[in-house]
C-alpha cells in the first residue's frame, strides 16, 4: 500500500492494514509470514515530515538454529518512526549516526510505501538465533541424530582431527 504525502490531511491520517501472508515475499530463504500481517498505523504531517506510530502483528515461520526444524513465532512490534523525503538527506561521505537516527525513514518521490516498511518490520523481529525451544538440543556434529528425539550411539573422534596426519607418524 502506498501513501502520496499531500493527501495526509492536517489532522492526520490513521490506516488500517491487512496484507495477506502471501504478498510478503522478499523475506528470505528462511523467514515465511505465515499470517495476514495486521497494521494499525497513524501519521501525522508535519511540513514535508511524517510521524508515524502504530503496532504491527503476524505470525513468521523460520527454521531452528540447532536442530533445522521450522516453527512458529508470533511478531508483534510497537512502531514510531519519523520519514522525511529521501532528497533532504545529507550527502555526505561518512557521518556519525546518533541515536535519533535510528528512529528515521526515508520516503521517495512524496510517496511512502508501508508494505516496504512493514517488511522491514517483519525482518527486525526474528531473533538473531531462532530457536524452536530454549532446551533444544541440536544435532549430534558427528552423525547428524537429532538429539531432541534420542541420544546418539556415535563415539567422537579423540583429538584434533587437524593433527591426525601426525598420529601416523608416531606410530611408525
Amino acid at each position: 500500500m502506498e501513501i502520496k504525502v499531500i493527501d495526509i490531511p492536517v489532522e492526520g491520517l490513521n490506516v488500517e492494514l491487512f496484507e495477506e501472508a502471501a504478498t510478503f515475499d522478499g523475506l528470505g530463504e528462511d523467514v515465511k509470514a505465515l499470517s495476514p500481517v495486521k497494521a494499525f498505523l497513524s501519521l501525522k504531517k508535519v511540513g514535508t515530515t511524517v510521524y508515524l506510530s502504530g503496532n504491527m502483528e503476524t505470525e513468521i515461520g523460520l527454521a531452528c538454529s540447532r536442530c533445522g526444524k521450522p516453527f512458529e513465532v508470533h511478531a508483534e512490534a510497537g512502531l514510531k518512526l519519523d520519514m522525511v523525503p529521501l532528497e533532504s538527506m545529507p550527502r555526505e561521505e561518512e557521518r556519525e549516526l546518533h541515536a535519533d537516527d535510528l528512529d528515521v525513514e526515508f520516503y521517495k518521490n512524496g510517496i511512502i510505501n508501508l508494505k516496504d516498511f512493514l517488511r522491514e518490520q517483519i525482518l527486525l523481529q526474528v531473533p538473531m538465533k531462532p530457536l524452536c525451544s530454549e532446551d533444544c538440543r541440536g544435532l549430534c556434529q558427528y552423525c547428524g541424530q537429532d538429539l531432541n528425539i534420542a541420544p546418539c550411539a556415535c563415539v567422537p573422534p579423540s583429538g584434533h582431527p587437524g593433527l591426525s596426519g601426525l598420529k601416523d607418524l608416531l606410530g611408525k
